[in-house]
Parts: structure tokens; sequence; C-alpha cells
């Protein structure tokens, strides 16, 4: 080669690094995934956490999804009942400021001890979260082990990770707290009607026809008492003033949409009056070996509303707010309460006689 052809193939060559390199530069910079001690886990994922749609948490034994519907988030296994909005909110923000504190085990045989083994491994305690948006597409991965709670004032949480399929395990801090237990993400109250409130009510039985209505003569009666009780009978008087206490504290065991129970047996029902003119008609079915109920509200004003009354007694207008809110909680949700009080809404007739005493041994 003469040094003409060498000069040539010189300047063919640098131009074609030239292009090379310029091609190269106009692609866009790669976003690392690898972590780093001191970085965030997911640096920049704030905008793509605006687009979740589906969370999904894992363990060995069980999966709970909470799915985003027409604005709403709510549990996808409980017919999309919604969930506590806090939670997510917590969730997200967890993930944008989770930051890596330093590394740890890189021995999957040690896994375990951080509550970090694949989930598939039976009997684990490990928690596997996948954030993804409405097309499926993962935003965020990452299995969850045990928690370093704080116990000083300036010491942050912190929490064991490992990213699914890597043999690395890391202490990072900030807070990301989830569950497979599906009560951990659902706001259970649904009702809190204080026993002063009520005036009346009436619980039915349809397979015997029994009926048993217990009520308030005056606002300031002091317990509730058995209408008309046969002759003879000997009632209970707390057990009879308790029916009166059904709706306090009226918190969950489980719910379900209530289109899930047709045909389901038809046990009773019980009807709620408040003395500010509100009415809770409660059906009590039964399905799958439990109970469920349904409940349906209404609000008339009272001709005379108290006056002087007890202090837990609303205004009608205050009243009628409040059921108008709770209405919007309850309408097409079945629910399931724990059995003590599942035994207020069938409570009967018999329930509510007062044990016979002892007869009195001989002097």
């Amino acid at each position: 080669m003469n040094s003409k052809s060498i000069a040539i193939f010189a300047a063919v060559t640098l131009a074609a690094l030239g292009g090379a390199a310029y091609t190269i530069m106009q692609r866009p910079t790669p976003v690392s995934d690898r972590i780093v001690e001191g970085q965030l886990v997911f640096p920049g994922i704030g905008e793509r956490l605006a687009q979740a749609a589906r969370v999904e948490v894992r363990k060995h034994d069980a999966t709970l999804t909470v799915a985003l519907k027409d604005g709403n988030w709510g549990l996808e296994d409980r017919g999309g009942y919604p969930v506590r909005r806090e939670r997510i909110r917590e969730l997200m923000a967890g993930l944008t400021e989770l930051r890596i504190v330093e590394a740890r085990t890189g021995d999957p045989e040690l896994f375990s001890r951080l509550n970090l083994e694949d989930v598939t491994i039976a009997g684990g305690n490990s928690l596997l979260l996948t954030v993804k948006d409405a097309q499926g597409a993962t935003i965020a991965e990452l299995i969850l082990g045990k928690r370093r709670v704080r116990t000083l004032a300036n010491v942050p949480e912190a929490i064991y990770i490992r990213r699914p399929g890597e043999n690395r395990t890391w202490l990072a801090e900030g807070n990301v707290r989830v569950d497979v237990e599906h009560a951990l993400w659902l706001d259970r109250d649904i009702l809190d009607i204080r026993r002063a409130r009520i005036r009346e009510v009436t619980n039915e039985r349809l397979a015997s026809n029994e009926s048993v209505t217990v009520r308030r003569a005056d606002p300031r009666a002091e317990t509730a008492q058995l209408v008309d009780p046969p002759e003879g009978f000997q009632v209970d008087a707390n057990k009879a003033d308790e029916l009166a206490r059904t709706l306090e504290w009226l918190s969950f065991n489980d719910v379900m949409p209530a289109s899930g129970l047709q045909g389901a047996e038809i046990v009773g029902t019980s009807r709620f009056v408040t003395w500010e003119g509100v009415t809770i008609n409660a059906r009590v079915m039964r399905h799958q070996d439990k109970l469920w109920i349904t409940f349906e509200t209404a609000f008339a004003a009272p001709a005379e509303p108290v006056q002087n009354g007890p202090e837990e007694i609303r205004t009608p207008e205050v009243a009628r707010t409040e059921i108008e809110e709770a209405a919007k909680r309850l309408s097409g949700w079945a629910f399931n309460f724990a059995d003590w009080k599942n035994e207020y809404f069938t409570r009967r007739l018999e329930d509510m006689r007062r044990p016979a005493e002892a007869p009195r041994p001989p002097s």
C-alpha cells in the first residue's frame, strides 16, 4: 500500500469512527438499574407511579391484589371494595423515598434469615411486591423482608430488600409496609350508632315466624324494654337492652358484593329506628356457612325533634347527613361480622329469657 492509499484509508476510517460516535451520542442514555449504596432504590420513579393501576402482594400461600377502577382503589378479590386511601399514598411515597443503606448477604442459604427467600418457598415469610400500570407493565418489583423498627426518635425505619432473580440483599431506609391480609387494607368500621339514639329495634326470624321488639319509651329512659312479653315471661333486662347496642362500633370481618348472595337463605331481618328519624333495615342471609348482612337506610324527619335529650342524640339535620354518608359505604355490599355481633342481629325472644334461679340448699 503506497502513501496515497494509506492516507485515503485513514480518512475513511476516521470518518466512520466519527459517524459512529455521533450515532452513539444521539442514543438516549440508558437508565442504570444497578443498586448503589446511598442512592434511591427506584430513582425517578415518582412520575411512573402516577400511572400505577395495580398493586400485587404475594406470599408463599396467599396473594392480594389492589386495583384501580373508576378512580378508586379496591380489593380485587372482594369485588373492588375500597381500600383505605392512606395505604396507597403511604405505599407510593415509601417506594419513592426508599434509599439503600448498605449491602447485606449474597448467600441464598441465608436469605430466609432476613425473610428474603423466594415467595415460592413453602413456609417463607417474604413478600413480593409488584406495582403495574394499566397496560400491565411493571413499574416496580421488590422482595420485602424484615423491618427494622425505629426505637429512637432520630433513627429512621429500615427494611431488608432484594430484587427478584438477584443474589444480593440490601438494608434500605424507609417505610414500605404491605400485607396479604385484606382486613389490614380496609376501613372496617361502617357504623357507630350509640344505644341512646335507638328508639326501637325489631328482630324477625323467618323460619320460625318469630318477631321480637324492644323499645325505649322516652329518650331519657335508661334502658330499652321488651314490648308485649308473653304472660309469665321473665325478661333478662340486659339481654333486651343489648339489642339497642347492635349498631355501636359496628366493624366487619369480611365483605363481598351483595350481588354474590343471590339464592342465599334469608335467615331474618332487623329494623332499627332512631329518635332523629333514621331507619336502618338489615337483612341476614346464610351463604357458605357464614352469616352475611346487607343494609338499607332511610330518613324521615320526626314530627317533634328531641329536646334536652342525651348528648348522643343528633339533630335531624346532622343525622340525615350522617346516614346519607353511611349509605354510600353500605349500599351494594354484604358484611360478615363476629359471631357475638351476629347474635344481636338474630336474637329471639327465648334468647332474652332470664335464667331460672338455682334452688337454695336446705338450711
